[in-house]
């Protein structure tokens, strides 16, 4: 009796179930009400965006493009929140404004604004539908930096906005710092005999800004490419010796340094 009781129980369950589901038009899962979207630049996150050294240079920090004499720079537009649907349009203009308060309040010493003609930036950008970012390249004449002043630095903002989604107020303008003393290498080195051999030579490279080096030990030998090698010459004598010492830019700033050298 027990068993009959039970299985019936679950026959009723079931066919009720089934009546339910009969009863009901399959519908499609409507669209989920996303969090709106927002625009942001990644590379304001960390204040200053400043390029100081030849370390930095790179498809992160930047690239010298040699034959149309630019320096180029790679930035970025951002959506934040979980739907990426849609075209967003965002407006690219360079801040001056916020340049010129930094170096009134002394946030950027020692620094002058880039002239607005010596720099190419696009005006808009579409982030499309199904993506999260859109990359864009600010471009720095070449020539021009090569002629700031020693110890002179220049700097530019740039802004985004957009009339289709909101932009992080903390999160829209990059301020960029651009150092024109790493474009020109500076040579440098000493050397010393070593103690059982006069004639053997190491030679330190104390270089700035360099990439790539060529040694001549002015006695006819082939030029040697190593940063800090070490030479022994054949004999006896005065000799003058070259380093010529390769920047980010190639031979157009190339710079030389040379001592004499009594060889015994």
């Amino acid at each position: 009796m027990v068993s009959l009781l039970t299985t019936t129980r679950f026959m009723l369950i079931g066919l009720g179930f089934g009546l339910l589901l009969g009863s009901c038009t399959y519908e499609e899962i409507a669209k989920a009400d996303y969090p709106q979207q927002i625009l942001y630049m990644p590379a304001a996150k960390n204040g200053v965006f400043a390029i100081a050294s030849i370390a930095t240079s790179g498809a992160y920090r930047f690239t010298v493009d040699g034959a149309n004499k630019k320096i180029v720079i790679p930035l970025s537009v951002y959506r934040g929140g979980v739907s990426n649907e849609g075209d967003v349009a965002v407006t690219v203009a360079a801040n001056a404004d916020t340049v010129s308060r930094l170096i009134s309040a002394s946030a950027l010493v020692g620094t002058t604004l880039l002239p607005a003609d010596k720099v190419v930036l696009p005006t808009t950008v579409t982030i499309g539908s199904g993506s999260y970012v859109i990359p864009f390249d600010l471009k720095i004449d070449l020539d021009y930096l090569r002629t700031a002043p020693v110890g002179q630095k220049l700097a530019m903002a740039v802004t985004i906005a957009s009339p289709q989604a909101p932009v992080n107020p903390t999160l829209k303008t990059t301020v960029i710092s651009f150092d024109p003393a790493i474009l020109k290498p500076v040579p440098n080195f000493t050397s010393k005999a070593d103690a059982a051999s006069a004639r053997k030579i190491a030679f330190t490279n104390a270089s700035l800004n360099a990439v790539s080096y060529s040694w001549d030990f002015g006695d006819g030998s082939a030029p040697v490419t190593d940063a800090s090698p070490t030479y022994t010459y054949s004999k006896a004598g005065t000799y003058t010796v070259t380093l010529t010492a390769t920047g980010i830019t190639g031979s157009a700033d190339a710079a030389q340094k040379t001592v004499t050298l009594s060889i015994p």
